[in-house]
């Protein structure tokens, strides 16, 4: 929603003319496009101010805008003889006669062709399984996008004699248009229209990109997946987005990752995770099992009175690091299945068990917990 005009300039509803023309002065020295070139922001500050300028400062306009605010002048502008604004995207010059020398030599820019346009930078997502993500992998990604035509090599002609300087801007791709106010003279510059902002226009253009040097077609990267990427980071191709016109840079392609879910292992960060159930009678005796990683099978030892939730790690067997040296770890959790549907002989023997067996089988644990195994088993 527009801003209102006299809140822009920041003048009070009955300001005369000279106040608007002081605060449009000030406002204009402030945010010109071009005296704050690492400031995108000015220039709609910039835009936004001229505009309530014009408006206020024209009788008949300030006179609809006062009755019906931003509405009235949008159906104005609808009619004959409406209050339609030139744009002011283009600006790059501001005469000195509007604001004086500002000390010295003018500050503003000349600017040169804008040349052909640059590739777009593109983005596309690329499934890995846990194994790839970790140890690294070679895929290759086809996509949709701009390419090199390959009927003229991104030339745009397959004629070079048909490219020639553009009459209308004489080959600097900008044209310059002089706009006269009640404060002096504007220059608008903006891209010329007929080269689009390069200079040169094409005589004869090849047939099948029309001069613009690419074609919208499937394209095929081979990328190289470093070991240790997760979920969610990207890794950028450097000139394999979109083709640039006539043979500008090409962009940049931008390939997410995304680890899909593993049957056995999860991931965090480095690390694996795994979980190993154990019968209560391979924790309470020991087991040697045989445990998946991701390098391959491995033996691994259970002490005897290996409790539920222990964890046993296996160190460099994680995934190696990104940006480091080394891998992270396995973590190897421990569930201890605890037997159901005993017929009478199972009973009979894990009463004779707990009957025989006292506070030193179960360490520190209270008394309650013994109660509670002998009314699981006994029920």
């Amino acid at each position: 929603m527009k801003r209102d005009y006299y809140e822009v300039l920041g003048v009070p509803r009955d300001a005369d003319i000279q106040q608007i023309k002081k605060a449009y002065r000030k406002l204009a020295r402030e945010h010109h496009p071009d005296v704050n070139v690492d400031d995108p922001a000015c220039e709609g500050k910039f835009k936004e101010a001229t505009e309530a300028y014009e408006v206020l400062c024209d009788a008949e306009k300030r006179g609809v805008y006062d009755a019906y605010g931003h509405e009235g002048l949008r159906r104005g502008a609808a009619g004959a003889g409406g209050f339609g604004f030139d744009g002011f995207s283009g600006f790059s010059d501001l005469f000195e006669n509007l604001f004086g020398s500002f000390g010295g030599g003018s500050p503003f820019r000349e600017t040169g062709p804008t040349g052909p346009a640059q590739g777009d930078d593109l983005a596309v997502e690329v499934e890995l399984t846990l194994e790839e993500a970790a140890f690294g992998v070679e895929r290759d990604i086809t996509f949709k996008a701009q390419g090199v035509c390959p009927s003229c090599e991104g030339a745009g002609t397959t004629d070079p004699s048909s490219v020639k300087t553009c009459s209308e801007c004489g080959g600097h791709g900008r044209v310059r248009v002089v706009r006269r106010t009640m404060l002096g003279q504007f220059v608008q510059t903006g891209a010329c229209l007929r080269c689009a902002g390069t200079g040169q226009v094409i005589e004869s253009p090849c047939g099948e990109c029309g001069g613009a040097g690419r074609v919208f077609a499937e394209r095929k990267v081979t990328v190289q997946i470093p070991a240790g990427i997760d979920s969610g980071q990207r890794i950028r191709v450097s000139g394999h987005g979109g083709a640039g016109e006539r043979r500008a840079r090409a962009g940049d392609l931008y390939v997410r990752m995304r680890v899909a879910p593993h049957d056995s292992f999860e991931r965090r960060d480095d690390d694996i995770l795994y979980g190993v159930d154990l019968t209560i009678v391979q924790a309470a005796l020991g087991a040697t099992l045989t445990v998946p990683t991701l390098d391959g099978d491995d033996e691994v030892e259970f002490a005897p009175g290996t409790q539920p939730g222990e964890v046993k790690v296996l160190r460099g067997k994680g995934v190696p690091r990104l940006h480091g040296h080394g891998r992270g770890d396995q973590e190897i959790h421990v569930r201890v299945l605890v037997p159901h549907d005993l017929d009478e002989q199972q009973r009979r023997l894990l009463q004779e068990f707990d009957d025989v067996s006292g506070p030193d089988q179960y360490g520190a644990r209270p008394e309650g917990v013994l109660h509670k195994l002998r009314n699981l088993f006994t029920g």
